[in-house]
């Protein structure tokens, strides 16, 4: 990756005007200086001007002070710079039937309370960075909770749907549309993944048969709407029942789902098997893009620059002469 660096307050990259601004100002105050001392100052008495070697020094300590504000101010700037790493993902929305005939006693203590202790568990071994939303159906579809990372909030929903009565019919077509509505809202379908093996959304449809409600939304069409946004379906067929004669069975339409969004069909003829295959979704670890923070590099720099140019400037600083002989003064010291 090209290096491309940002600033999350680049406001304060004005402020970088000020240094020229300073050194433009103090390069005719030395030499004004220098003239004054050559023009006022008696070589007999004074040495006239500045050794070059402090002169040197002091330049060099001021080009240091000055490159530290410059790093200090870009600190404030707030630098940063792209990089990959990679974040564990999933939005998993559950559309859950419950029609009457998920009250078929073949799963224990039934189908449909087999159903929601599965998900209860899936949501106990979901990571909590996981999102999870909840549909449910019969005759109609309805969404009971918009995904949600509150993994506490999910399982009251779960129990609260539990304890609700059940209703006649089971509107697969509708449900999955309504889950990809729910995925679309919560910003999980943006952007279009390059594939739906890459996707950080999930929709799983668990019921005990197709569609039987003729006027509804089909459920090869609400597949299609699933390829398309490159969500895949996992579909779980919870019994045996054959459906309805006139139509193609429960089986071969959830496993069509599941095939063409790139999910997974399963059969669920046993609460261990129901268990098995909640246990197999999981998140998905996608590649994204992190800023990483240079602002604590910048005023450690900053810092280094201060200091040695501190230290630059205090070699430049003359030794103190006696007056009368030219020579360094003697320290003063004290008599017992």
């Amino acid at each position: 990756m090209p290096f491309d660096l940002s600033f999350q307050a680049p406001e304060w990259l004005w402020a970088l005007l000020v240094i020229p601004a300073v050194a433009l100002v103090a390069i005719p105050w030395i030499r004004r200086r220098r003239r004054a001392a050559a023009a006022y100052a008696d070589p007999t008495v004074l040495e006239i001007g500045t050794p070059a070697r402090a002169t040197r020094a002091r330049v060099a300590g001021a080009v240091l002070v000055l490159a530290a504000a410059a790093l200090a101010i870009v600190a404030l700037a707030e630098p940063a710079v792209p990089v990959d790493a990679e974040e564990e993902q999933s939005t998993v929305v559950l559309a859950l039937d419950v029609s009457n005939s998920m009250l078929k006693d073949d799963l224990k203590p039934d189908r449909l309370q087999a159903a929601f202790s599965a998900a209860e568990e899936f949501v106990d071994s979901a990571p909590e960075s996981t999102a999870i939303g909840i549909v449910t159906f019969a005759d109609n579809r309805v969404v009971r909770l918009a995904p949600t990372t509150n993994h506490a909030q999910v399982r009251q929903t779960l129990s609260t749907i539990a304890g609700e009565p059940t209703r006649e019919g089971t509107a697969v077509g509708p449900a999955l549309a309504a889950a990809l509505d729910s995925l679309e809202t919560a910003g999980a379908l943006e952007p279009l993944p390059a594939s739906a093996a890459e996707s950080p959304a999930r929709v799983l449809v668990l019921t005990d048969g197709a569609n039987s409600i003729r006027r509804a939304l089909p459920p090869a069409a609400a597949t299609e709407q699933a390829v398309a946004a490159r969500v895949p379906v996992y579909t779980i067929l919870i019994g045996d029942d054959p459906g309805r004669p006139d139509q193609p069975t429960p089986a071969e339409v959830l496993d069509q789902m599941a095939t063409l969004s790139g999910g997974i069909y399963a059969q669920s003829l046993t609460t261990a098997d129901l268990n098995a295959v909640f246990a197999d979704i999981g998140s998905v670890i996608l590649p994204v893009e992190e800023l990483r923070e240079l602002a604590v590099w910048a005023a450690a720099g900053s810092l280094v620059l201060l200091i040695a140019g501190g230290i630059v400037l205090g070699l430049a600083l003359p030794p103190r002469r006696d007056a009368d002989s030219g020579s360094p003064a003697p320290r003063p010291t004290l008599s017992p």
